[in-house]
């Protein structure tokens, strides 16, 4: 008998402290750092230790840690800096919380700025295309698509989660993702069902499932993106709705369920009514253990 797994909406919030873990250490550092120098008030030294935890990671960053170094830089008195890095939130990791920012005292001497109404208006764009509770963008280059809600495009004519290119060459991939604990899990093995629509992909795109250990994503202990499983089952090209599965066991060790859709290279899907279910070890698996 089969049983189904209800994979509850998590919290943003604890989305992103999740993928923090996988952080390098030094940008653990840097980060904690500069949230010292804050609560000190020394803003400007603030501000310069959060730069250097971006520089550890390419110029990259957790989206609260880029905001907390605009509070930084506004309050040091640099509005450029400020704005570099709310503009980098909102462009390239889908910011959208407009009550926060407009309430933000840390940010009362960027009002007066020309850069500051055109920053609430993308912000509020972003709200608009909100994705449910518990997803959250993510990939290799996530500028490089728009990933929110197609109103009506579902398989029943209901709302679904799209991810679109929106530069016209793109070395990557972008995710619509979620997290769940695997502890109800440990020992089973699960099957994830759902149904995906595609148009112009000029690459390849595909649902994806992982299980990962103490480490997050380092230590995945599962994985199958119908590319890089048992067998090659990426899709390409304009498809109708179809029904794909992806089947792996949750090892004892696991700590995190992670999955979700995925885009590479240029074109547009859809996905809707992911399910899972627990199966029994007759079900082969699709994926690679590692």
């Amino acid at each position: 008998m089969k049983t189904f797994i209800l994979f509850v909406g998590i919290n943003v919030l604890l989305c992103t402290q999740l993928r923090a873990q996988n952080m390098p250490t030094e940008y653990r550092e840097f980060i904690d750092k500069a949230e010292a120098f804050y609560n000190q008030k020394e803003y400007k030294e603030s501000a310069r230790a959060y730069a250097l935890a971006f520089d550890v990671m390419g110029s990259k960053g957790l989206s609260r840690d880029r905001y907390n170094a605009a509070r930084a830089w506004s309050m040091a008195k640099d509005p450029d800096s400020a704005f570099f890095n709310l503009q980098r939130i909102a462009e390239k990791q889908y910011y959208d919380n407009i009550d926060q920012i407009s309430k933000e005292e840390d940010f009362n001497s960027l009002h007066k700025d020309k850069r500051w109404k055109p920053l609430l208006d993308l912000i509020s764009k972003n709200n608009e295309n909100k994705l449910p509770e518990g997803w959250f963008r993510a990939g290799s280059n996530p500028g490089s698509y728009f990933m929110g809600m197609d109103k009506g495009a579902g398989k029943d004519k209901n709302d679904v989660i799209t991810i679109r290119s929106v530069d016209k060459l793109i070395s990557g991939f972008g995710t619509v993702m979620q997290n769940s604990p695997a502890k109800k899990y440990l020992g089973k093995r699960i099957k994830m069902t759902g149904y995906l629509k595609t148009k112009d992909v000029d690459n390849w795109a595909g649902f994806w499932l992982r299980i990962d250990g103490e480490k997050q994503a380092e230590n995945s202990l599962a994985f199958d993106n119908m590319k890089n499983g048992k067998t090659d089952r990426s899709i390409k090209g304009t498809t109708d709705w179809k029904k794909y599965e992806i089947v792996l066991d949750v090892s004892d060790e696991a700590t995190n369920i992670a999955f979700g859709a995925l885009l590479g290279g240029t074109g547009q899907i859809w996905f809707d009514k992911i399910e899972f279910e627990i199966v029994d070890t007759d079900t082969e698996t699709t994926g690679v253990d590692r």
